[in-house]
């Protein structure tokens, strides 16, 4: 690449679906600003890959449909009105809830080939991306990542067009997605590409050398996809993804079997942020000069007492350290003056406590940031929950408003970037009817931003009384429970023996699933058995969170209860019953 050459790279952080919803509000201030068609790199992870490959998606659909002479700025401003509709459209249908709603899918979960790691990749698919792809064909019903290859209309040859070769002489590029993974078999970065997949070689980046001499793990060889063997190549697109976005402790790892072929390896992925929650480094991996990171992971909060007991101090030790490491990313990144970042908590203060007994005069509490965000605002925002769960208008669209205007404030502050486009007409969003709440909330409004911040029972804490009805209602079934097993197991001492004696056994087992001689005990439990008999349980759970995600898109509608005081435009419409 040529010294002076500019390439762009745009990273998309970890953060569930508030990530991903921030995510589109940045996209949104970059389409306008003319900056969103130069993107060559973007580089994804967790939450960021599921809105990064429905970006991804709709771009392919550009490209190959429009020559490169005749796309303008306004068909990137389309694109993300397309996200943003697809994106909230499909989170409204509750992955979390709908990864247990099928028994079918419940029972295929008894084999260990098959988990509810795989089943969110396979409504990944159905419910974010089969609308952008289209007619395209599929195998098995599934989108495959090796017909992800962008062939730019106009493009001569059978050859596929290379973006890492040809994208110089186009005024739109054709973007590389890097959908990122960590591999837990040698702790490092994985990389599911349209034409590659695999760990990136060692010699990437400027310290290549340096990481080779420190990093003495085994690297799986990044490879072409038509080079691996026969059964592996085709790899679904919701699995990619699914790879980079399972969270350790919410999902299974996902497995990949027969790589390399000659050898028993089974490479187990897990969700990227473990390795580099904001995707930085595939963007230097690939020799970006302008790093465009939009981060909407969260941010470790200070404890006024933290606990001493030592589950919340390895609980809190592993915040601290993955605090460490994204500012350091991030303040590496920023010695550049060709980086952008705009993150939940950008435009807040830093505050600083005394630890001296002479009385100083406390600074006046700001209650509006630079960014004209009220501060409780902004904090209620970056505190909502990362999950997978059904967002409400509210939420998807405060998300959205915030990093818009925030994206902005940055552009100003960061010219040598702004530079990079021009200032385009300004497009009306969906999320446009929000943005005066931003600097005047109401109590409604910042009801619901606080309740958001909770994973469980979210509807109750809009209800006046409805918290306490419902833990209300928890205790008595609790109470109902322990009576039942109390008259079950009292009279008769050898039920509870044997009941303590096998949990005992069952702690054993787990404890020692990576034996040789365990493991194929384990799995047959663990793996098999247990899921067998909680097919139906968790079908009724899967249901019972449906219901509440549905009551809580309800709730949390922008015409509800006064959130606005005036109706949202004609043409935004509130998804209906989540679907499964």
């Amino acid at each position: 690449m040529p010294a002076d050459r500019v390439k762009v790279g745009l990273a998309l952080s970890g953060g569930g679906h508030r990530a991903a919803f921030f995510h589109i509000g940045v996209l949104a201030k970059l389409a306008e600003q003319g900056i969103l068609r130069r993107i060559e790199v973007i580089s994804t992870v967790s939450g960021g890959s599921i809105v990064g490959a429905l970006y991804y998606l709709h771009v392919k659909n550009l490209l190959e449909q429009k020559p490169d002479r005749e796309i303008v700025d306004a068909d990137f401003i389309e694109i993300v009105r397309k996200v943003e509709r697809d994106y909230r459209l499909a989170a409204a249908k509750n992955v979390r809830g709908a990864a247990w709603s099928s028994v079918r899918a419940n029972a295929r979960m008894v084999k260990p080939t098959y988990t509810r790691t795989d089943r969110v990749g396979e409504l990944y698919e159905r419910h974010f991306y089969a609308g952008a792809w289209g007619a395209r064909p599929k195998v098995n019903g599934r989108i495959l990542m090796r017909d992800l290859l962008i062939k730019p209309s106009g493009h001569e040859g059978d050859a596929p067009f290379d973006p890492y070769t040809e994208n110089a002489n186009r005024s739109a590029p054709v973007p590389i997605l890097l959908l990122e993974a960590t591999t837990m078999n040698t702790g490092h970065n994985w990389r599911f590409e349209a034409k590659y997949l695999g760990e990136p070689p060692r010699q990437h980046g400027a310290a290549g050398q340096e990481r080779a001499d420190v990093d003495k793990n085994l690297a799986f060889e990044r490879t072409a996809w038509s080079e691996l063997p026969e059964a592996c190549r085709d790899f679904p697109l919701g699995s990619a993804v699914v790879s980079s976005a399972c969270f350790p402790g919410g999902f299974p790892p996902m497995q990949i079997p027969g790589l390399p072929p000659e050898q028993k390896t089974v490479i187990d992925l897990i969700d990227g942020g473990v390795h580099d929650n904001q995707g930085i480094e595939g963007l230097r991996d690939c020799g970006c000069t302008h790093l465009l990171i939009s981060d909407g992971s969260g941010q470790m909060p200070e404890l006024p007492r933290p606990s001493t007991r030592l589950p919340a101090v390895l609980g809190r030790v592993v915040s601290i350290y993955g605090e460490s490491e994204r500012q350091e990313r991030l303040l590496d990144a920023l010695a550049e003056d060709t980086t952008f970042l705009v993150h939940l908590q950008t435009g807040l203060p830093a505050e600083t406590q005394s630890l001296s007994l002479k009385a100083k005069a406390a600074p006046a509490p700001l209650t509006m940031t630079e960014c004209g965000v009220d501060v409780e605002v902004q904090r209620a925002l970056a505190n909502i929950r990362t999950d997978l769960d059904a967002f409400c208008e509210v939420e998807a669209w405060a998300l959205m408003a915030n990093a818009y205007q925030l994206a902005g404030k940055v552009l100003d502050q960061r010219p040598q970037v702004a530079g990079l486009g021009h200032k385009a007409v300004i497009a009306g969003w969906a999320f446009d009817p929000v943005r005066p709440l931003l600097g005047q909330p109401n109590a409604e409004f910042l009801k619901v931003l606080h309740a958001g911040k909770e994973r469980f029972f979210k509807p109750a804490r809009m209800l006046r009384g409805g918290l306490a009805a419902v833990y209300t209602a928890l205790l008595v079934a609790g109470i109902a429970l322990a009576v039942v097993g109390w008259r079950l197991f009292t009279p008769h001492g050898t039920i509870s023996y044997c009941l303590a004696i096998g949990a005992a056994v069952l702690l054993g087992i787990y404890g020692k699933s990576t034996s040789t001689y365990i493991r194929p005990l384990a799995i047959l439990i663990f793996d098999a058995v247990i899921p067998a008999l909680l097919v139906v349980p968790l079908y009724a759970l899967a249901w019972l969170q449906l219901g509440a995600g549905s009551w809580w898109l309800r709730i949390g509608r922008l015409s509800r209860r006064g959130v606005l005081g005036v109706a949202p435009p004609a043409e935004v419409t509130q998804p209906g019953t989540p679907g499964v």
